[in-house]
Parts: structure tokens; sequence; C-alpha cells
């Protein structure tokens, strides 16, 4: 079996270091991990939770709303491996607000992290994708891109990787490279932890008072990482240009 290449951005928590153990998990030796990150701290801390996968699990530091940052780490990738298999665009943050509380700044702040990005990543690393005999993307949508929630600008630019996606899958299939997004619901990811918006009580009472809204109840990171995972398996080869909500019942609960 020949050892595929993964490149996951945002992998130092949450469905996105979810997605790096899955892939260790079901293929073993025959998998290499790349991740980029924005957070010093986070690598280090998900490089030690990883100790045992040292030789296949290897992270960059790179803003990826930046474009000459994702660049230079292109290039220092480029010089390691000569592919890409799977591309896991994850990384994003979020603010809440609508349009009487986000600041011109905020805006653009959601937007380049959760929509620009996306875009940036897959463009420029479509080269190193199409080196690959079985190459695909994978972008991490919301169920916010169907219902608005509490961040007006997480919910527009998840509506607009939901459109993307059906783009590049259009765009791309002349190089056989297939496009999906999956949508999750809130999960127990430490999201809204990890964007400072709570601490770990009021997460706890956020999840505990949420969860009425979701009929299957909250979801686990891993719920969320099988789908990723399957969709880049050999089995999902006619499946290119869907989103797939994930959710627990959430958006029919409405």
């Amino acid at each position: 079996m020949e050892k595929k290449t993964i490149l996951i951005t945002g992998g130092t928590s949450g469905i996105g270091l979810s997605t790096i153990r899955k892939f260790l998990e079901e293929l073993k030796d025959n998998v290499e991990i790349v991740s980029i990150s924005r957070s010093k701290d986070k690598i280090e801390k998900t490089l030690f939770e990883l100790k045992p996968f040292e030789n296949q699990v290897h992270f960059f530091r790179a803003d990826v709303s930046n474009r000459d940052s994702l660049i230079k780490v292109r290039d220092r990738i480029s010089t390691k491996i000569s592919k890409i298999d799977v591309l896991v665009n994850n990384a994003g943050n979020i603010i809440p607000g609508g349009l009487e509380e986000l600041s011109f700044e905020e805006w653009d702040f959601c937007i380049a992290n959760n929509l620009s990005s996306f875009f940036y990543v897959s463009q420029i690393f479509v080269d190193m994708l199409k080196n690959s005999d079985s190459p695909n993307i994978v972008n991490i949508s919301s169920i916010s891109s169907k219902l608005s929630g509490a961040s007006m600008g997480y919910s527009v630019a998840k509506a607009g990787v939901d459109m993307i996606t059906k783009c590049l899958a259009r765009e791309l299939s002349k190089y056989k490279i297939r496009v999906n997004s999956v949508n999750p619901g809130i999960t127990k990811s430490g999201f809204q932890i990890s964007n400072g918006l709570m601490n770990s009580v009021q997460y706890a009472e956020f999840l505990d008072e949420i969860s009425k809204t979701y009929p299957m109840g909250i979801g686990e990171c891993d719920d969320v990482s099988e789908l990723i995972f399957y969709l880049t398996c050999e089995k999902a080869k006619w499946i290119t240009g869907s989103t797939f909500i994930i959710d627990g019942g959430r958006s029919v609960n409405i």
C-alpha cells in the first residue's frame, strides 16, 4: 500500500486533531501527516501528545489567512514531500455579533480566516494534489452555513465555503480531484474556549443548554472525523461537490 500524505490546517485541537488521530488509526504506518497551525504553544503541546507518531506527523507554523506565509510553508513542505493525497481545510475562528455589533476589522477577520483562507490553501497546494493518484479536498464548513447563528461573519463565511466546495469540485474534476464539505453542528471540540469566548465552566453550561436543541445530543469530534475519513476513501470515489450535514438532527429541529 502506497503511503498517503495528508495536509490538515488547524490540527492542534478539536476536529483537526481528531482527524489526525483517525488517519493514524486507520492507515497505521502508511500515512504521513502535515499540519499547518498558527500557535507555537499549541503546536508544541500537540507534538508532545502525538510523540509516538513523531516520524509521521509534522507541524508547520503559519497564518492560513496570510498568502505569503502559506507560500513559504508550501515551499518548505515541498522539499520533503512531492504530493498531497488529502487536503483538509479545517482552521477557523469565530467572533460573535451581527450588523450592529461587529466592527469592520472583526468582519474582515472572520471572512479572512473562515473563507479566504480556504481559497488560499487550496490554490497554493493544488499542484501537489495533482501529483496524487486519488486526490481530494475536504472543507470543514458548519451548519451555520444553513442556519444563521450568533456570529454573522462566521455564518456568511461558512456559506461561502459551501459554494467554494461546489466551484472547486467543478473546476478540479478535470484533474480527478474530488472536493466535498462536512458541515458539523456543535461538537465537544472546545472551539469557543480556544477562541477566547468562554472559560471551561461557561462552556460546560453552554453545551448543557444548547444540547436541548439537538435531538441526538451534542456530537463528539470523532463523529465528524469518521465522516471526513470516509470521504477520502476509495469507497467514496463517486462523491464530489457535496455538502454533508452532521449535526445530530439540529438542522431539522427548528
